[in-house]
């Protein structure tokens, strides 16, 4: 296969990771890809020399995207707690003792330990922290209305993420010869070409989305509420789907503050210590950081770096000893008045302030295996005695 050696430019070190990830959706001419650190490059494969051209300049604009730092990126850590672990294969050992099973790129079904211990976190989210914020429940459907996200600015963001959801068109001759094919051939995705309805909604990226256009036009009592709820949410993510750590469909517990600025930023700061002990419980390899998402947009670098110089969102990152790196495992954000002016919500006379801590569970648990190993009773003290009490609960 042709390949291509595209010079690095101004990138760098700490956005490489970031650069790698938003490779996969550059296009799919590209079959494979690397960063050369060493002689600072993007060394890729393409299908066919006649997408040379095309490659070359998709990959140079993204290179650009994250070589502009006017404002810089405010780099800040918390909290760290570091511990000498062994490497532990986690996927595969969990595969073994059918823990997890694989039913298609990032989707997994989970049982045995691995689904206790996932069911333990979000347990103890619900007993720590929704019940220290007084977090009122809400069940949302796990899709969500294109004309929300668009609000949301979700598509001029994260435009590479959404998972479309749509129907047959409702028309008989449509829906006889669908059916037909599959009866005669199977399924496959040919058979939905020109056959498929408008796409209204897509499957939620995020919990609290719906949080925010469940409450359009409303008017609060100071101080504001708070909210929790637990959401199976969808991120498609091309090629990075791998283990645990990266799911395309995954589980996000939330809570959500919206109200008067006061009111998110103190409950924010108390949730965020709350977290820090937890960690100092389970005796996690962690650190608590100052981040930035992963905007797949041309200002890029404005965005980011602003969420970073206003401390905009914080990361719980977990060690995984086996790949010699973190994955992020927890969410701290402070939206100000974004979703408050979006969907109509004040408190007083002002649009209402919001924010939000999320939980992505699957990794929680992948994280931990990886840390700790696949015997509950080798697990630190505070985590072990957790989970037995836990396990008792569930089986009585």
């Amino acid at each position: 296969m042709p390949k291509l050696s595209i010079p690095l430019g101004d990138v760098d070190h700490d956005l490489l990771s970031q650069l790698e990830y938003a490779m996969t959706f550059v296009s799919e001419d590209i079959t494979s890809y690397v960063i050369d650190e060493k002689n600072k490059t993007i060394e890729a494969e393409i299908s066919g020399e006649s997408s040379r051209e095309s490659v070359v300049r998709k990959i140079s604009e993204l290179i650009e995207r994250y070589s502009k730092r006017e404002f810089g990126m405010l780099e800040g850590i918390h909290f760290d707690q570091r511990r000498d672990l062994p490497p532990i294969d986690a996927w595969s050992g969990m595969l073994e003792r059918r823990w997890v099973t694989s039913i298609g790129a990032g989707h997994v079904v989970l049982r045995g330990p691995a689904a206790l211990l996932q069911d333990l976190i979000d347990a103890k989210v619900r007993k720590v922290f929704a019940a220290f914020f007084k977090a009122e429940l809400e069940l949302y459907p796990s899709t969500i209305m294109c004309s929300t996200l668009d609000r949301c600015n979700h598509f001029t963001s994260f435009p590479e993420h959404i998972d479309f959801v749509s129907h047959l068109k409702q028309d008989l001759d449509v829906l006889n010869a669908f059916s037909a094919e599959c009866r005669e051939k199977g399924w496959s995705p040919v058979l939905h070409h020109d056959r498929m309805g408008e796409h209204e909604f897509a499957v939620s990226p995020s919990t609290c989305y719906h949080a925010y256009e469940g409450m359009e036009g409303w008017r609060l009592e100071p101080p504001g509420r708070c909210i929790t709820a637990i959401l199976h949410c969808h991120r498609y993510e091309g090629a990075n789907h791998r283990t645990l750590s990266r799911l395309r469909a995954f589980t996000m517990r939330e809570v959500v503050w919206i109200g008067a600025p006061r009111y998110v930023i103190e409950s924010r700061a108390q949730a965020e210590e709350l977290l820090i002990q937890w960690a100092k419980d389970w005796e996690l390899s962690c650190t608590f950081e100052t981040a930035n998402d992963m905007f797949f947009t041309q200002d890029y670098a404005i965005k980011a770096s602003f969420q970073r110089q206003q401390q905009a969102k914080k990361e719980l990152r977990l060690m995984i000893p086996s790949d010699n790196q973190s994955i992020s495992v927890f969410s701290s954000n402070f939206h100000a008045m974004t979703f408050g002016k979006a969907f109509d919500i004040k408190i007083g006379e002002r649009q209402a302030t919001s924010g939000c801590i999320a939980w992505g569970l699957e990794r929680w648990v992948y994280a931990i295996i990886s840390q700790f190993g696949f015997d509950p009773q080798a697990w630190p003290t505070k985590l072990r005695e957790e989970y037995e009490d836990h396990r008792s609960r569930v089986a009585s």
